[in-house]
Order: C-alpha cells, then sequence, then structure tokens
C-alpha cells in the first residue's frame, strides 16, 4: 500500500468537496475515490439542493456531473460562481465517450475545467489539488500577502485583468482545448487615436477614456469570456469556445457597441474609432505571447487595409 500524502483545507481539516452526482453509482464510486485520495466528500444527487447546501458546507471545491439534454450542472456552475465570486475552483465530470457533452461544456460551460467519470483517484486528486492551489494564489495575491503582488491580477487604470494574467489564462485555455480537442478565439482591440487625444487633453482624460472603453468591452462580451488591458491603448478579448466562425458576429457586436457609446469631454462628444484583430486556436497556435501577438498583428493588418482602402477611394472620388 503507498503512502498517501494528507492535504488540508479550512482550520487544518481535509479539503470539502461538495459532489453532485444524479446516478447513485457512479457518486458512490467518485465519493470512494476522493475519500482513498485525502478528501472530505459531501455527496449529492440532486441538482436543485447544490445551491442551498453550497451556502451551508462551503466546501473548498465542487465536482457537478455534466449530461444532457438539460446540462444542470452549468447552470448550477453558472450560479456558484457568482456566489462565490469565482473563488471556488469548479470542475464538470462527463463521460469520456459522450462527446456532446464535451462540446458543449467547452462551449457554454463558463470556463469550467473538465474530467472524464472514469477517472483514477490520482487524476482527481492531482486535478483538485492544482485547482486548490491556484485559488490559494490567486487569494494571496488579492490580498497583497506576497510582495509585489497586490495588483498581479489587474490592470491599476481599468479595473480589467492584466497582460500577464491574460497570457496565464490562455496557457490554460490551450491546455484544455489540446486535451479535450476545444477551440477559442483571441481579439485584440485598440483605441484608436488615443496619443493624439492624450496629447491634447491630458493623461487624466485619455485615462478616462480608457476606462470608458474598458466599461463598453466588459459589457459586450460573455460572463465566460474574459477582457484584458494588454497596452497602452489595447485590450485583448479571450472567447472561451468560441471557433473562428462565430468570431465575425463576435467583432461586429463590439464595433456596433462601440460606435454608440458617447464619451464626453468638456460637454463634447468625442468618437473615437476601435481597431479590432482576431485569431483562432486550433487554426494559429503557438505559446500565449505569440497567440497575443497574433492577434495584435491582424490589427494592424486590418488598420493598413483599412487605410489603404480608404486612400484609394479618396483619390478614386
Amino acid at each position: 500500500m503507498g503512502v498517501r500524502r494528507k492535504r488540508v483545507g479550512k482550520a487544518g481539516q481535509p479539503p470539502t468537496v461538495l459532489v453532485v452526482e444524479p446516478r447513485a453509482e457512479d457518486l458512490e464510486r467518485t465519493r470512494t475515490l476522493l475519500g482513498e485520495a485525502g478528501f472530505r466528500v459531501v455527496p449529492l444527487t440532486r441538482f436543485d439542493a447544490a445551491m442551498p447546501l453550497f451556502e451551508v458546507i462551503r466546501p473548498d471545491a465542487v465536482l457537478l456531473a455534466a449530461q444532457g439534454p438539460d446540462y444542470f450542472a452549468v447552470q448550477v456552475a453558472r450560479r456558484l460562481r457568482q456566489v462565490s465570486h469565482g473563488t471556488v475552483p469548479l470542475l464538470y465530470v462527463v463521460d469520456p465517450q459522450d462527446l456532446e457533452s464535451y462540446r458543449y461544456c467547452l462551449e457554454k460551460g463558463q470556463g469550467v475545467d473538465l474530467v472524464p467519470r472514469s477517472a483514477s483517484a490520482a487524476e482527481l486528486a492531482v486535478k483538485l489539488h492544482a485547482q486548490l492551489k491556484l485559488k490559494a494564489a490567486v487569494l494571496r495575491a488579492a490580498a497583497g500577502e506576497e510582495s509585489g503582488t497586490a495588483l498581479a491580477l489587474h490592470d491599476a487604470v481599468t479595473g480589467l485583468y492584466n497582460r500577464p494574467f491574460l497570457l496565464a489564462l490562455i496557457g490554460q485555455e490551450v491546455r484544455r482545448a489540446e486535451r479535450y480537442g476545444g477551440t477559442f478565439s483571441l481579439v485584440a482591440a485598440e483605441v484608436g487615436g488615443w496619443g493624439a487625444f492624450r496629447n491634447e487633453h491630458g493623461r487624466g482624460m485619455a485615462e478616462r477614456l480608457l476606462v470608458y472603453s474598458a466599461v463598453v468591452l466588459g459589457q459586450t462580451v460573455r460572463e465566460a469570456d474574459a477582457v484584458a488591458r494588454v497596452g497602452d491603448s489595447q485590450f485583448a478579448l479571450l472567447l472561451q469556445g468560441t471557433p473562428a466562425e462565430g468570431v465575425p458576429e463576435v467583432l461586429a457586436r463590439v464595433s456596433a457597441r462601440f460606435e454608440s457609446a458617447r464619451f464626453q469631454v468638456e460637454g463634447r462628444v468625442v468618437r473615437t474609432p476601435l481597431e479590432l484583430g482576431a485569431v483562432s486556436f486550433p487554426d494559429v497556435v503557438g505559446t500565449p505571447t505569440q497567440l497575443l501577438g497574433a492577434a495584435l498583428q491582424e490589427l494592424r493588418r486590418t488598420r493598413e487595409f483599412r487605410r489603404t482602402v480608404g486612400g484609394i477611394t479618396r483619390l478614386s472620388v
């Protein structure tokens, strides 16, 4: 018999995992596996009881069995994220042969990671401990307990995610997509004329424009998507589960929303263009830095193309 390392959760206790699995036989198997791995397991067969029980026990992590046609697990995951503000790790348990459920969770599952129902105790334990370790690091960073990490996740001006944290999220999406065959897209956006605006109105007003732009972008994308500031006037949108064919609709929606927005300076409405570019995985592959660079390169190509077309149009008039 191998030596089992015991991990601790709240108040020196083993980490508590809430497992919601309608199938009694599978629930018992998962409970046994996690118990052998050193976790305290709270089993549940009803999704409608998950929220009330979650409020009572406040588990360290949650496992949700995901299966069609209703996908109650995804609905519960959405509510749990709202209640916990994203601080409690979630995992979907999916049958390996159920490709439809895999696809649904990848596209609409709020960015929650997956684990096959046939997983061993070791695989489940590794997944959960990795999630708990990430959670602890995020909480430490948010509390500023580590030197220089008080702003480790967010941009100081806009409150959006910053570039390093976005790259970490992209890396996580790459690993998830490579493992389960999923896809995602990355959109780069730049506020046109921001440098000239800053020179004319000052840095304070220019930063207000960035905050305004950040709000507009945040209101346009889905809850599961991530928005980050990646440069002086550049933003990036990580669209989980969005394939290349779905990107034009997103770009059109973002452009329309930005076009209708109004930013005022001294009572005067200021309208600035929003340049956009996008790449999709696995059509484009590489490191997170390379993927973000590719999206920014597409943005520059689009901008140059529009300038060229605009110049030709003016010459032909």
